[in-house]
């Protein structure tokens, strides 16, 4: 499976956050490889609390044990959508996470809080290919070009 955008990663983590429309306190985390394939999708803690800190480095270690290039996190409770971003201290956490991440050479392409009505994304939530970004994506949208799947009749 390639993952094209961010809303890719909301719908694999959504179903282990939200079940038959109860929200469960996890944070999920999801590798890809370099060139963009689903590497793995794992559920860090079943006691989410609001907080990045405590499970850093087991984010980080698993990512390096399983060889992704990219991930992205998903956890239970979205923030407040008028403050500043540099106010919320989950936005915080999430860049200290993305910096300890970029300097082992993994990029942090996603980042999603998930309720029972909906999702926040702190990152690109479309096609990854509309955006302009120094991390050099891959060029996720050409891979249809030359499958199976991408042409019809």
């Amino acid at each position: 499976m390639i993952i094209q955008a961010g809303f890719d990663f909301q719908i694999l983590a959504r179903p282990l956050i939200v079940q038959e429309e109860k929200l469960y306190p996890r944070l999920v985390v999801i590798g890809l490889d370099a060139e963009m394939q689903l590497e793995s999708i794992r559920i860090v803690t079943e006691s989410f609390e609001g907080s990045l800190n405590p499970f850093q480095d087991a984010i980080l270690e698993d990512l390096d044990l399983e060889g992704s290039k990219y991930f992205a996190i998903a956890h239970a409770g979205i923030w407040a959508e008028d403050d500043y971003f540099d106010e919320q201290p989950i936005l915080a956490e999430a860049k200290l996470l993305s910096e300890a991440a970029a300097s082992e050479g993994i990029l942090m392409i996603g980042h999603f809080g998930i309720d029972e009505t909906g999702y926040m994304s702190a990152g690109p939530h479309s096609y990854f290919d509309l955006y302009a970004t120094e991390d050099d994506l891959p060029d996720t949208m050409t891979h249809w070009v030359h499958s199976r799947f991408g042409q019809c009749g």
